[in-house]
């Protein structure tokens, strides 16, 4: 097998994200080489990743037990880090086979931010539609519920000129679902020219 390589592709406060690939096809295997690659990137050899009797991975001590978020799709894993608050991460493949952002922003998103999608011509509205998309995953990860409430919330249709910039970093209150938080969105091409979109999200609590 081809050796994964990672690099940091998200910075908020004092979390990072690591994009690795290729990524390992096993969960257990995909767990090591997240610990593998965050260790190596922040200089911390004690960082353990666990899986808690929900699955979710975890840290052990001395780091928060919530400081760690993982999100794979086809061949890439994106592996979210915080020493002292919880994280989450989401990474999409965009495809645009059979899907249709208006109608999918409709379905899931806020009423402001699916009016806000509709106003887009298609190229554009795909793109915040997917960036919408993996920054409330991602978000609502933090909650230890994820999307099982939907996605709602947060709501980000005051910021979406903020949302489709690469690495910027959004302040968000706290809301009735999510504790306030900081989130970024980035978006890169993968091998076969599709569109991979990346969001980290950190408890600022």
């Amino acid at each position: 097998m081809t050796t994964p390589r990672f690099e940091v592709v998200l910075a908020v406060a004092d979390a990072i994200a690591i994009l690795v690939r290729p990524m390992p096809g096993g969960r257990a295997e995909r767990d090591q080489i997240a610990q593998m690659a965050l260790r190596e990137a922040t200089q911390r050899d004690d960082l353990s990743i666990y899986r808690r009797p929900s699955e979710r991975p975890a840290l052990r001590p001395p780091y928060h037990e919530l400081g760690v978020s993982l999100s794979h799709r086809t061949d890439v894993l994106l592996a979210g880090y915080s020493p002292k608050s919880a994280v989450g991460v989401d990474i999409e493949v965009e495809d645009i086979n059979g899907f249709e952002p208006v109608a999918f922003a409709a379905d899931h998103f806020s009423p402001k931010e699916a009016a806000a999608v509709a106003t887009f011509d298609s190229a554009a509205a795909l793109e915040v539609c997917y960036r919408l998309w993996v920054a409330k995953e991602a978000a609502l990860k933090i909650s230890g519920r994820g999307i099982f409430d939907g996605l709602d919330e947060p709501d980000l249709a005051a910021q979406l000129n903020l949302l489709r910039t690469d690495g910027t970093t959004i302040h968000l209150g706290a809301g009735s679902r999510l504790p306030p938080i900081a989130l970024a969105v980035t978006r890169f091409s993968n091998a076969a020219d599709q569109s991979v979109y990346c969001a980290l999200a950190r408890d600022m609590r």
